[in-house]
């Protein structure tokens, strides 16, 4: 029996977030748009068909095909593209050797004729050393997976750029710069958008604690304030002998 295999879809606004962000990042490296976003690259790196590509990074839908018809898709583009060194294509007899899966089967499976299994997916893709899910993953999946790596190598070379301009600028002997002086709010938010989900949540949970302190450390500032200055006004407070 095939296995069901589900991957989780990103919405419309998630992979127009995305885009966004690659796009800002590329202008402050100053290059374009099509620059960092080049279609045919996204086409071969994600699996996803030029036209939905060019349709998905527009904010357009461009329709799903059956899972079966998206794995037949991304098994072909990998068949073509993933080359020997001879620059030959791999024969139905090696990826079976390989991948461990029968030969029959990758003939079928080449052929579909054959719906896959997740066992079927996970051998290929570490055939063809692509990443888990980019024979399963719909289309807006699979294109987001690419950009997030395009967006963390346009972020490390931001980093590094600022980081160059801000040392270069600093006098000789001076004291290391601070990370807001580095990176800038920008650059420490573009940092943080990118941290694992545990790493967000340990940023946040510091985040909440320093605030909770310097709102404890206001109030007794406060407090204190309000104490010497109601002390102030009791010394400064005539004496009933002074009325007279």
């Amino acid at each position: 029996m095939t296995e069901a295999f589900s991957v989780p879809p990103v919405s419309a606004p998630q992979l127009a977030a995305v885009v966004e962000r690659v796009v800002d990042l590329g202008a402050k490296l100053g290059r374009g748009r099509d620059e960092v976003l080049d279609p045919e690259e996204l086409h071969r790196a994600s699996g996803v068909p030029l036209q939905v590509v060019r349709a998905l990074l527009q904010g357009r839908p461009a329709g799903e095909p059956d899972i079966h018809e998206r794995f037949r898709q991304r098994l072909d583009l990998l068949h073509e593209t993933y080359l020997k060194e001879n620059g030959r294509k791999f024969s139905h007899g090696e990826i079976a050797r390989q991948s461990g899966i029968s030969r029959q089967q990758v003939q079928a499976l080449l052929g579909g004729d054959r719906r896959p299994t997740m066992d079927h997916c996970s051998r290929l893709e570490r055939f063809f050393e692509r990443p888990a899910g980019f024979l399963q993953s719909d289309d807006a999946e699979a294109l987001s997976c690419v950009l997030a790596v395009i967006e963390k190598a346009l972020l490390q070379e931001y980093r590094e750029h600022s980081e160059r301009g801000v040392l270069a600028a600093a006098p000789s002997g001076a004291r290391r710069p601070t990370l807001y002086e580095r990176h800038g709010v920008d650059g420490i938010a573009l940092r943080a958008a990118l941290l694992p989900d545990h790493g967000r949540t340990r940023l946040l949970e510091w985040l909440d604690n320093y605030m909770d302190e310097r709102a404890a450390a206001d109030g007794y500032a406060d407090g204190a304030a309000d104490e010497n200055a109601a002390r102030s006004a009791e010394g400064n407070r005539p004496s009933p002998g002074d009325a007279s």
